[in-house]
């Protein structure tokens, strides 16, 4: 019976590893097609940046799954990276998938290439962290007694998120040499500008506090989980929210309920975990 239930899981792992790398591969050659016909990389606009940063966070995933075999990373970035392509192909209004021609200063393919598409791959392991996070709450709010996995989680979650500060790290310092190579200023302190930054000190102070000792392993999932809100705002706010600033070729509107349902969400399975967790540890 217990040889019969480990190979069904094992069936189920495999399925589901084998349908990511399916969902990877038509990924691959749906930007492969789009590169072609504009002839640039397929992150000049928020409705590709969405699909590119969901194809990064199973990039991801399957890299960390590769090294720790542990399923949650398949988990948590196959939910999330559907609902990116679900909302990409849903919300055409406000994530269009229009090819437009670039503005002047984004005719540079060098520049749009390591700047734009590291900063969008920082976003992608951010979010599979906030992901992972996401389960590593579940874990303490309904089954607090699996320590060991618990444990494994959390180191999971520090390790991604050290991925994603080094890859925001190095888009924000190439973003301020593209800026002086475009506009004559390494740091304008322009909003989106302002906002990457805010976004980066936030996740560095994460680490830092772990790393000192000031959080503890549930604050570190906890933190991971609501600094997402200030990528989100780096992404999503500066362009659709606060509109203002030199970064004005990616302003547009539209998805603002969208957002703000996600930002409730976020904070309310926070607040509830954490309830939870001090219920429990009480």
């Amino acid at each position: 019976m217990l040889f019969s239930f480990g190979l069904h899981k094992n069936f189920i792992y495999y399925l589901a590893l084998f349908t990511a790398l399916v969902g990877v591969g038509m990924s691959v050659y749906g930007f492969v097609i789009r590169c072609l016909i504009a002839g640039r990389p397929p992150v000049s606009n928020m409705y590709e940046s969405v699909i590119w940063v969901s194809f990064g966070s199973m990039i991801f995933a399957l890299i960390f799954e590769a090294i720790y075999r542990s399923r949650f990373f398949i988990l948590a970035a196959s939910i999330l990276s559907t609902i990116g392509l679900v909302l990409a192909d849903n919300l055409p209004n406000v994530l269009s998938p229009n090819i437009m021609p670039l503005v002047p200063v984004l005719r540079s393919n060098f520049w749009l290439t390591i700047h734009v598409l590291t900063i969008t791959l920082s976003y992608a392991a951010l979010m599979l962290a906030m992901g992972v996070g996401q389960v590593t709450l579940g874990f303490y709010a309904f089954k607090p007694q699996a320590k060991d996995k618990i444990k494994s989680l959390n180191l999971f979650v520090y390790r991604v998120i050290q991925v994603g500060v080094v890859l925001l790290a190095a888009g924000t310092i190439l973003g301020g040499v593209w800026a002086n190579y475009s506009w004559g200023r390494f740091w304008g302190w322009d909003p989106k500008e302002v906002w990457a930054l805010i976004a980066l000190l936030g996740y560095v102070a994460i680490l830092h506090g772990r790393y000192a000792g000031w959080l503890r392993d549930f604050g570190l999932v906890a933190w991971s989980v609501l600094a997402f809100l200030l990528v989100m705002m780096a992404w999503y706010g500066v362009n659709f929210v606060l509109g203002v600033g030199l970064h004005s070729y990616g302003f547009s509107s539209g998805g603002f309920k969208e957002v703000i349902g996600f930002v409730v969400l976020m904070l309310g399975w926070v607040g509830f975990a954490t309830w939870r967790y001090k219920k429990i540890k009480s």
